[in-house]
């Protein structure tokens, strides 16, 4: 299902701009789509970097507990493949 958004005609030409050259001719659909993640990126990344300069003994914690979760992501072996 699809809608209309209001735009003016210069924000549409920048959304078309943007999909074209920097995501390679989606649509501009495609193009806010990726323009909201990186949005997002940016306020998470804003966040834990706020984090570490407010709560320096916090983020020193935080650093300790990641780094043992790391251990958790190694990936399984294949139980048929015969090299695993």
């Amino acid at each position: 299902m699809t809608t209309m958004m209001r735009v003016s005609p210069e924000t549409r030409e920048q959304v078309l701009r943007v999909a074209a050259e920097d995501f390679g001719g989606v649509s501009a659909d495609e193009a806010v789509k990726r323009l909201l993640e990186e949005h997002w990126r940016t306020k998470a990344v804003a966040a834990m970097d706020h984090y570490r300069a407010v709560d320096p003994d916090g983020w020193a914690e935080y650093l300790v507990e990641s780094e043992g979760w790391h251990g958790a992501d190694a990936p399984v072996g294949d139980p048929w493949d015969e090299q695993a």
